[in-house]
């Protein structure tokens, strides 16, 4: 099973269209998937359509649900583990516990049966992001075609080896994914050139598509929403990219990021 969280410091990156649609795609190709939102804007349900559920991540947080029951089917193959505003309440009790950067592992160690776990994550520097960097094995960064992006992108970097040093463990970076990409705009060229800098790996980009954006608020996938346009295309094509990825050594030590390194597709 692949665990890989889609982390971004900075909002409207496209973290929440990522997952949702790597997700969504991974499942039409016949793969079993489980999205689980860490953030407390809830929006992977609101993408999905999924609503007037009970239950939680902060449920499970608290100890008053197991993650299996807590669970939903959103697609055939596409099942979530939602979030709610009530997350932001768990998150405080988080701080008072013993190992709390380690309470993902333990809580969600009973999710077996999915080939792929994708965790949708805050725009921040939260307790809930670093459990799941811990959790995961692998992270995908979305950063949009400006240099704030591009900046947050960076220091994402720079935090996840902190992250390796301190805690003796982290996940490996398998692709940076170039979103909101307009090639008549000279910033979308820079900024591409610049992640390639950044040294993982850089995905073809994610074109910008008022499509993706609209899609949401029918709680469809880019797949139901607009099955042709270019953003359809698009994150088919990075589906690909990320289901053709090599796995990740058999051991459980997780690489440091340090030795990260990868090939670098241009854009």
């Amino acid at each position: 099973m692949r665990k890989i969280a889609i982390v971004g410091f900075k909002g409207g990156i496209g973290k929440t269209t990522t997952c949702v649609n790597l997700g969504a795609a991974l499942a039409l190709r016949g793969h079993k998937v489980l999205l689980i939102d860490t953030d407390t804007q809830a929006n992977l349900a609101v993408a999905l359509g999924v609503k007037d559920y009970k239950d939680c991540l902060a449920d499970v947080l608290i100890r008053k649900a197991n993650a299996s029951d807590v669970i939903l089917e959103a697609r055939k193959n596409l099942d979530l583990l939602p979030s709610s505003l009530k997350l932001f309440k768990a998150q405080q009790r988080m701080v008072l516990e013993m190992a709390r950067e380690e309470i993902f592992e333990e809580l969600f160690a009973g999710l077996e049966g999915y080939d792929y776990q994708l965790l949708d994550c805050a725009p921040s520097l939260s307790l809930l992001t670093i459990n799941a960097i811990v959790y995961v094995d692998e992270v995908i960064i979305p950063v949009s075609m400006e240099m704030l992006a591009m900046a947050g992108a960076a220091q994402f970097i720079n935090y996840l080896k902190d992250i390796s040093r301190v805690l003796g463990k982290s996940a490996e970076i398998r692709l940076i994914v170039p979103t909101m990409y307009d090639s008549r705009r000279r910033v979308s060229k820079q900024v591409v050139r610049l992640l390639k800098d950044l040294g993982p790996r850089v995905a073809k980009p994610i074109r910008v598509d008022t499509q993706l954006s609209e899609a949401p608020g029918y709680g469809k996938t880019i797949f139901e929403y607009a099955p042709r346009s270019r953003g359809a295309v698009d994150y088919a094509r990075l589906t690909e990219t990320v289901a053709e990825m090599p796995p990740l050594s058999t051991n459980n030590a997780k690489p440091n990021p340090d030795t990260v390194a990868g090939e670098v597709q241009g854009g």
